[in-house]
């Protein structure tokens, strides 16, 4: 019988203390603009990658026209400061489409993760307002209260009730399980649009707690073109809603 999630790896140096950051397609996109800014800035290396029946029955399509099975991808990285973490970094196409997927490919991370000596899981998502925020902040969850301390010294806004669905929540909450340490940050953000704003936040966060030098410039000049779009169309509006200046037909 064929296995529902096929992994593939590469060899991999021993990592030192790894720490891994798990990121897929949500709402803003916010999570898969995180995980690929960080395998672009850090010239992450393959790990490997997994096809999967949890997956979308869908292929995509590449610019010579070929078709390409969904897969998730993983990479590592090495740090130069022997006193930092190297990083194992994770994201792919898209999300699993059933509970049961969800769970299994969140055991399938958790266990690659056991084995490569990470004691640390980091997931990245939305925090969906359905509003746009002058000034959006990074929510958070832990699988510890020591971990929630640390949160909170970081200027994270900690979620204490309702849930984390899908596989942001599963990841943190099985490694809490097998004694791992579990953490969820999460970008505020409309949830209307592509939002490399909030995913700007959330890499903000994660420079501070592991010491990252990451290059902002490209998500910062994205943000900006999309906050001028979006006074334009504000102002539009307002000069529309104007006296003497509203048309009508009737």
């Amino acid at each position: 019988m064929r296995d529902p999630i096929e992994l593939h790896l590469n060899e991999a140096p021993k990592l030192r203390s790894p720490i891994l950051i798990a990121g897929l397609p949500d709402s803003g996109r916010v999570a898969k603009i995180v995980l690929d800014h960080l395998v672009k800035t850090l010239k992450a290396a393959p790990l490997g990658y997994l096809h999967s029946d949890y997956l979308p029955p869908r292929v995509l399509l590449k610019p010579d026209g070929t078709p390409e099975l969904m897969k998730h991808e993983f990479y590592y990285w090495v740090n130069s400061d022997e006193a930092g973490n190297d990083l194992v970094l994770y994201t792919g196409d898209a999300q699993p489409i059933l509970p049961e997927g969800a769970f299994r490919l969140s055991e399938a991370v958790v266990d690659l993760a056991e084995r490569l000596g990470v004691g640390t899981l980091i997931t990245v998502g939305a925090f969906i307002t359905g509003r746009i925020s002058d000034n959006p902040k990074v929510y958070g969850a832990a699988s510890e209260s020591d971990l929630v301390k640390e949160l909170k010294a970081l200027d994270v806004q900690i979620i204490d009730s309702g849930a984390v669905t899908w596989m942001n929540g599963l990841i943190p909450g099985l490694a809490k399980v097998r004694n791992l340490k579990g953490l969820f940050l999460s970008g505020e953000t409309s949830g209307f649009m592509v939002d490399p704003r909030a995913a700007m936040i959330i890499l903000r966060v994660l420079i501070r707690k592991l010491g990252l030098q990451i290059e902002m410039k490209e998500l910062e000049e994205q943000a900006k073109e999309i906050d001028d779009a979006l006074k334009k169309g504000n102002d539009k509006e307002s000069s529309a809603a104007q006296p003497g200046k509203a048309k009508y037909v009737g």
